[in-house]
């Protein structure tokens, strides 16, 4: 049964809404896989905070034109589906590789990341790129480790000495007792 226009205008504002909140989207083309699998990848999504729509085509773009993005969602054919992160902009990219990696029938092809500047599109590729990242705390344990590494090194040239003192104290006292 075909939507009345008010029901498609309340689908534009729902999802202009979600185009506002956003911190990353991935449009996906999800021809070819059954009920099951969309709902596993509804629940990966809504345990990584981010939410899994399926849209049409064209009220996307009227609902991305209403927010002044332009989004191109070039390899879809009619319905579109939508992963929205609303924490983390990594979040959707990452959990479209990982599904994508188990079934092959779901199809990045491009997506929305937020940037100081606004908004910015994103092509399959660099979709991709943002897939391999690793996490946000990941990352910080990486820096932190950077940065305690030079520390660890001076702490263990120190003890070395310290250690070497030791002995040769040890080593005089041995010998005059």
């Amino acid at each position: 049964m075909a939507k009345t226009k008010v029901q498609k205008q309340e689908t534009v504002t729902g999802i202009a809404d979600r185009l506002q909140r956003m911190a990353g989207a991935v449009f996906t083309d999800f021809a070819g896989l059954k009920v099951a699998e969309l709902e596993e990848l509804r629940r990966n999504a809504r345990a990584a905070n981010c939410e899994y729509l399926v849209v049409k085509r064209t009220l996307f773009r009227r609902a991305a034109s209403d927010r002044g993005i332009g989004a191109d969602v070039g390899g879809a054919t009619g319905n579109l589906s939508v992963l929205f992160g609303f924490a983390d902009p990594v979040a959707p990219a990452k959990i479209a590789k990982q599904f994508a990696k188990v079934h092959a029938a779901l199809k990045v092809l491009g997506g929305l990341i937020r940037e100081e500047l606004g908004i910015r599109p994103l092509a399959q590729a660099e979709v991709a790129v943002l897939g391999d990242l690793p996490s946000r705390e990941e990352l910080i344990a990486r820096a932190v480790g950077s940065i305690a590494a030079p520390l660890r090194g001076i702490v263990g040239v120190l003890q070395g000495n310290l250690r070497n003192l030791v002995g040769v104290l040890s080593a005089v006292q041995k010998t005059k007792a």
